[in-house]
């Protein structure tokens, strides 16, 4: 057998409006033919001046006539076909190997406009109803089993192939998706790059020391979860209950901008309150108010954000906060968060909350299992939620977060690793 050294080289340059253009030189004379599944639907030769080519190969002949480019037929296919069209290389001499120059996602002229205005199709999930809409006009299959990790792995692969076929990919329900998740997962790369490492005023080793208490991961699970509220219309507004240096809070007001969302942030910028918790002291992750804002102002989008100062039990002794869609509480200590849960009753009923101080084992089949301690912020929030009939369930994300919302009616958040690696496939 022959090794790929014998095989031609080439490549695909251009994919528009049905026309493919490219070229491909082997040793001795080749064809292109263009594979829809297992048909081959086009065969031309090259013969296109490629004075590129010949530049970059001047020893091999025919160089510097090798290029091709030719039409889809749609009518062999329809014109509401969606698929992966493979173009190959295949030498006339029946004993050289052949080559795939590319693999090309392609849709027929109609494809776009059946998902372009999709019917409601019932289905709930992590993902931007509008999503979840236009994947299930055409693949219905793709769009089961979506509170599961396997069923939100087939959904993505199939999001993937569109975001890569031309013509569906310039939809606004997908190109404004994409758009959002690329820029603000570029943005929190930006964060956490230029974010200060360290807190100044704390000694090195104390448990503040460091400025940087999340990953993108854990982060950026919120950031998703926003635009997915948004897109099945649930309404309010976001806060985020304790900031420490706001390194958070830049990813989040950004993202919040992004949606025209308004951010809240709740903290006594003066750190911890006592506590009976011999694991923290009093004015730990403290952050002042001045230096949040300049965080926020330099790395975030100050002007998506209202500061709200004071420890939460005397914040909200005189003031009513606003309906909330979403909320992401760092408070470390159960008095904070049970401080905090009057805001329960301004939570929409469909409403996601996320919390730090959580791990993987608190989630077991649906249900959340955890005990009362002094540094244990969850049971408040789950007798809360218990209290207003609205009990919670939810799932572990990354790092000591996790994500929680209403049994009944709630929005489920997508799993924290698959959506990393869905944000990286479509930055």
């Amino acid at each position: 057998m022959l090794t790929k050294a014998f095989a031609p080289r080439g490549n695909v340059d251009a994919v528009a409006a049905g026309r493919i253009a490219g070229w491909a030189l082997g040793r001795g004379p080749v064809r292109v033919e263009a594979w829809f599944e297992d048909m081959c639907i086009v065969r031309c030769e090259p013969s296109i001046a490629r004075a590129d080519v010949a530049a970059a190969f001047p020893d091999v002949r025919g160089s510097g006539s090798c290029g091709f480019a030719f039409d889809l037929p749609h009518q062999r296919f329809g014109d509401e076909f969606v698929g992966e069209l493979r173009i190959v290389a295949r030498p006339l001499k029946p004993w050289l190997p052949s080559a795939t120059l590319a693999t090309l996602h392609i849709a027929g002229p109609l494809a776009a406009k059946a998902l372009a205005s999709p019917p409601d199709s019932k289905i709930r999930g992590p993902f931007p109803r509008a999503v979840i809409d236009a994947i299930a006009v055409r693949w219905p299959e793709d769009c089961t089993e979506l509170l599961t990790v396997t069923g939100q792995r087939r959904f993505v692969n199939r999001l993937v192939k569109v975001m890569e076929t031309p013509d569906l990919n310039a939809l606004p329900v997908f190109a404004d998706y994409a758009r959002y998740l690329s820029t603000t997962f570029a943005h929190c790369h930006f964060v956490e790059r230029h974010f200060p490492q360290t807190n100044r005023s704390a000694a090195p080793g104390s448990n503040d020391f460091h400025c940087k208490p999340n990953s993108i991961r854990e982060i950026f699970s919120i950031i998703h979860q926003l635009y997915v509220l948004k897109s099945w219309s649930v309404d309010g507004d976001f806060a985020e209950f304790g900031c420490f240096k706001g390194y958070s809070s830049a990813m989040l007001s950004y993202a919040c901008k992004q949606l025209d969302l308004r951010m809240h942030i709740f903290d006594s910028f003066e750190g911890l309150p006592p506590s009976s918790d011999a694991g923290y002291q009093a004015g730990q992750y403290a952050g002042d108010i001045a230096e949040v804002r300049d965080h926020v102002t330099r790395f975030g989008a100050v002007d998506a954000v209202e500061f709200h100062k004071g420890f939460f039990a005397d914040t909200f002794r005189d003031w009513q906060p606003p309906r909330l869609m979403c909320l992401w509480m760092d408070v470390d200590l159960e008095s904070s968060a049970r401080d905090l849960m009057v805001v329960a009753d301004r939570l929409s009923p469909e409403a996601t909350l996320f919390s730090h101080e959580c791990t993987a084992d608190i989630f077991q089949n649906g249900s959340i299992v955890t005990r009362p301690a002094p540094d244990n912020p969850i049971p408040p929030m789950l007798a809360r939620h218990e209290e207003l009939g609205r009990p919670l369930t939810g799932r572990y994300v990354a790092g000591y977060t996790g994500a929680f919302w209403p049994r009944e009616n709630g929005i489920p958040a997508m799993d924290a690793e698959l959506l990393m690696e869905m944000a990286r496939l479509l930055r």
